[in-house]
């Protein structure tokens, strides 16, 4: 009995462990095989003057990971949809054929609906003209009798309005001869009162206002520029250069690894005009270590024209973002620093 229990555990503990190293490797794989990109830029030989199309720019761009056991690209004008392969088999944007099967229910299911809606509208306008016939006669002897109550009860409201309306009046009149004996019966020393006070009460709030604004804009300074003094103060402090020396080395390492390691390009370009195009030849020789072996660049000083041929190739590594971004954000001197920044934002 023990030795099968036993037997059953090390089958479980086996297979656990095999599950177990099937994950590590997979994470292994995704952290240490890099993301692998390219791109290829084509344009051809046009004349400025002329126009530009944008629609003669050949552009490809692609990606793969692990032997292209997952690739997908770009490419354009030809095909602007971005595709995604698994294998070799196209997983995105799916095929045609099922979106036409789909398309195709989904006409059929339109077109029953709408066949049942015609049908149903057709037997409620029948039923609505039968009602309609109906009821227009009876409305024909209903209306000759209202009209007759119509006629008796405008006449006797129009008697009971002409009498509102006269009453109002000589309230209205006897309304306005009591305003006119109050008003004569006010000092005129009141009047002249309440003139003065108002006067002297401008006069007090316009010499106020520039004091309330001198004294904000004097509140707002000394907040500038004590913020300043406590960022010139971080700026100053051992912690802040550390965290910023530590912040740039990982920046800089992340930024080598993401730009491409291939860079071949040839460019023919000119303005049309032979200073400008000095100027670009120019800026051209002033990187001229860093891009001899990279780009070559030709001038054309007579004519205003662009070509270009480029090839780019790069990759990208997911554990070495990872490591640069963790070890900056576990940091104590980076943690201090922000917290630093956030009391000086908040203050």
């Amino acid at each position: 009995m023990l030795a099968g229990i036993l037997t059953v555990l090390k089958i479980i503990g086996i297979v656990l462990l095999w599950i177990l190293a099937i994950l590590l490797f997979l994470l292994l794989l995704v952290l240490f095989v890099p993301v692998r990109y390219t791109a290829d830029v084509n344009v051809p030989e046009t004349e400025l003057d002329k126009g530009f199309d944008v629609e003669k720019i050949h552009l490809k761009a692609g990606f793969s990971w692990l032997l292209h056991f997952i690739s997908g690209g770009i490419e354009f004008p030809e095909d602007k949809q971005f595709t995604l392969k698994i294998l070799g088999i196209k997983v995105f944007p799916r095929k045609k054929k099922e979106k036409d099967n789909i398309n195709k229910k989904d006409d059929e299911n339109i077109d029953n609906s709408t066949d049942k809606d015609n049908e149903q509208e057709a037997d409620k306008n029948n039923d609505s003209i039968t009602t309609e016939i109906s009821y227009e006669e009876k409305s024909d002897m209903g209306e000759l009798e209202e009209k007759s109550e119509s006629e008796e009860q405008t006449s006797e409201e129009s008697e009971k309005q002409s009498d509102e309306e006269v009453q109002e009046s000589d309230e209205i009149e006897q309304n306005s001869e009591n305003c006119t004996d109050n008003s004569e019966n006010e000092p005129e020393d009141k009047a002249l009162i309440e003139i003065i006070t108002d006067i002297l009460e401008k006069i007090e709030n316009i010499l106020k206002t520039p004091q309330t604004v001198l004294r904000k804009i004097q509140y707002t300074i000394s907040r500038v520029c004590d913020k300043i003094g406590m960022i010139k103060t971080t700026l100053e402090n051992d912690i802040f250069k550390r965290a910023f020396s530590l912040v740039k080395r990982k920046f800089i390492r992340l930024l080598k690894m993401i730009l491409p390691d291939k860079i071949r390009a040839s460019v023919l370009f000119g303005t049309g005009d032979p200073a400008d195009t000095a100027e670009v030849m120019a800026l051209y020789s002033a990187f001229y270590t860093v891009l001899y072996d990279k780009v070559q660049y030709e001038p054309d000083f007579d004519r205003k024209v662009v070509r270009a041929d480029a090839h780019v190739k790069g990759h990208i590594t997911l554990f070495t973002t990872l490591y640069c971004v963790a070890v900056c954000y576990f940091n104590k001197d980076v943690k201090k620093t922000i917290k630093r920044f956030q009391k000086i934002i908040k203050s």
